[in-house]
């Protein structure tokens, strides 16, 4: 796999229409999506439109899907394309690593948080009942296509929740890029910071990605902020994931202070840089630990009765820690 040739930033109906030149291939995409580019992206293609929402992420969605393939005659040589965020990111590389045992695939993210996260990294997962990415694969995109300009058909709430994630890279990987978003909101970034901070983001990523491709060492730092975050998320519902995951940030500073050393003054510069981009950070008083708990003992990342956290010793130095469960409850309780 190479990191180069893999992620390319640049126009995306053009490199995208180079791309797929000559290949029989199928977009797969939301409605939101779909109504603001039909006219470039999608003309005269199959396209297989998908409610908008994190609920569309649901074995029943697959199923469809998988129906609509066989009606159209795809096969292994068929190239899945998934144009837009995370769900929808989710559900393409899902369905092409499971259609046939698996055909081309390539990503073209359309939100921050896609771009900076969702679509690098090849983990595809679906929700089943209450748990959210707990069925998944790995399966890394042949191509993601990266072009910031259209990141301006974000309305500021899902430009902020994407903001949770970039942050979230810059704080365990990056500490230029931290200050960077320490001086003022990504919504007031030059183009030119936007493409860096973007770019940065995903370099980040796909170079931890590429030493731990299923998350079994390193890749597990990526997980800061998300062990609370996916359990706040769930509980929170209508809370969208970089919400939930600024929550989880700040409470896995608090718990690093008392376990690995963090300076207070880190999580205080935290918490003003998540309020600079509007984000929460403070678990919300109607969500009781113990639904947190409940949530976490589910967690695909769990085993046994422990659970690996992602503490910080610094900006840009995270920490990998086993905490029994039964002690991550007093830690909640004492940090609230």
């Amino acid at each position: 796999m190479n990191s180069d040739n893999r992620i390319i930033f640049a126009d995306a109906h053009g490199t995208l229409k180079q791309e797929l030149k000559g290949k029989s291939f199928v977009f797969i995409t939301d409605e939101n999506v779909f109504e603001v580019y039909k006219n470039k992206l999608y003309k005269n293609c199959v396209t297989l439109i998908l409610k908008s929402g994190e609920r569309t992420k649901s074995i029943r969605t697959i199923e469809c899907i998988y129906e609509h393939l066989l009606d159209i005659e795809a096969d292994r040589k068929t190239v899945i394309v998934g144009v837009g965020g995370g769900v929808v990111c989710d559900i393409a590389g899902y369905v092409s690593a499971t259609f046939k045992r698996g055909t081309g695939l390539v990503l073209v993210p359309t939100t921050l948080l896609a771009q900076a996260d969702a679509a690098i990294g090849g983990k595809n997962g679906v929700n089943f009942k209450r748990f959210k990415n707990i069925i998944g694969t790995f399966r890394q995109p042949d191509k993601i296509i990266i072009d910031t300009a259209l990141l301006k058909t974000l309305d500021r709430r899902n430009f902020n929740n994407g903001a949770a994630e970039v942050i979230k890279t810059a704080s365990v990987g990056d500490k230029k890029l931290f200050k960077l978003l320490s001086k003022k909101p990504l919504s007031e970034l030059t183009k030119a910071e936007m493409n860096e901070a973007v770019k940065t983001s995903a370099k980040i990523k796909e170079g931890i990605v590429l030493q731990d491709p299923t998350d079994k060492g390193i890749r597990k730092i990526l997980n800061f902020g998300h062990t609370l975050g996916h359990a706040i998320e769930l509980i929170g519902k209508k809370m969208m994931h970089g919400e939930a995951v600024s929550i989880g940030m700040v409470a896995a500073c608090r718990i690093s202070e008392k376990l690995s050393g963090l300076d207070k003054k880190v999580t205080e510069k935290f918490k003003k840089v998540l309020e600079m981009n509007s984000l929460p950070f403070e678990i919300p008083a109607k969500i009781s630990t113990e639904q947190i708990i409940g949530s976490i003992i589910q967690d695909k990342k769990k085993e046994s009765d422990n659970i690996d956290f992602i503490m910080l010793e610094e900006i840009g130095h995270p920490v990998i820690k086993r905490i029994e469960i039964k002690k991550l409850r007093k830690l909640i309780d004492d940090i609230r």
